[in-house]
């Protein structure tokens, strides 16, 4: 009866469901490939090196094909010409194809690390550094449209604020709620992409800060993106 209690109950669903998606396992393993570093760094552990490259080898492997994902997303949102604002449309559309350039080049160092393609100068060193290229031109276009989501919203509520007490009250206050949620999302996710862009800032050597405080940004996001898909198990 005890057993029947916890195998049935609503978290322990909750947490089946969430690793049974690739995308759940996958943001697990990204929050322990940065623990790993950051251990590393910190205590120089040869183990926590092993454990970090491991973490980063499986995560290649199942976000592997996920560039058709992005491919998809950017194409319906181009389409998409008649909801919405044109910025935020036009910025999902270079985020995501920014990031199908991003992991397609990520695929090439998978298969250099699994010694399926030598190791040459454009697999060794142009690939990765195109990778972070496009991963950082995917965050740029993410800050432009969390920027100015946060700014729609923002219009929003100063216009429902002033009409205040001229309509139906049970409906402005819906709207308000939904407004103020969405400029709470939306700087939620802008911090989330300046964080981000730190790291990827640091592998292009932009700015050269402690392996320690990099890892640390990682294990940040990680825990974002967790929280995110947790709310959706």
């Amino acid at each position: 009866m005890v057993c029947d209690t916890v195998v049935y109950h609503p978290s322990v669903s909750r947490l089946i469901r969430f690793l049974d998606s690739t995308a759940g396992r996958e943001k697990v393993l990204r929050l322990l490939q940065y623990l790993s570093r950051f251990l590393a760094f910190q205590q120089s552990s040869v183990l926590a090196k092993y454990l970090q490259g491991q973490f980063t080898v499986v995560r290649k492997i199942l976000r592997f094909l996920k560039p058709l994902n992005h491919l998809q997303a950017a194409s319906k949102f181009y389409d998409n010409k008649l909801s919405g604002d044109a910025l935020v449309r036009l910025c999902n559309v270079i985020k995501n194809l920014a990031y199908a350039g991003y992991l397609t080049f990520d695929q090439v160092n998978l298969l250099r690390m699994l010694r399926v393609v030598p190791v040459t100068d454009f697999t060794g060193k142009k690939a990765p550094l195109w990778s972070n290229w496009c991963w950082f031109f995917g965050l740029l276009s993410g800050l432009v449209m969390d920027l100015r989501k946060i700014q729609l919203s923002q219009t929003k509520i100063v216009a429902l604020v002033s009409e205040e007490g001229k309509g139906e009250k049970f409906e402005q206050d819906k709207l308000l709620a939904k407004s103020y949620e969405e400029r709470s999302t939306a700087t939620r996710r802008l911090l989330w992409d300046s964080i981000d862009s730190f790291i990827v800032l640091n592998n292009l050597n932009f700015l050269h800060n402690q392996e320690g405080y990099i890892a640390l940004a990682g294990v940040a996001t990680s825990l974002l993106g967790l929280q995110d898909l947790w709310k959706a198990a």
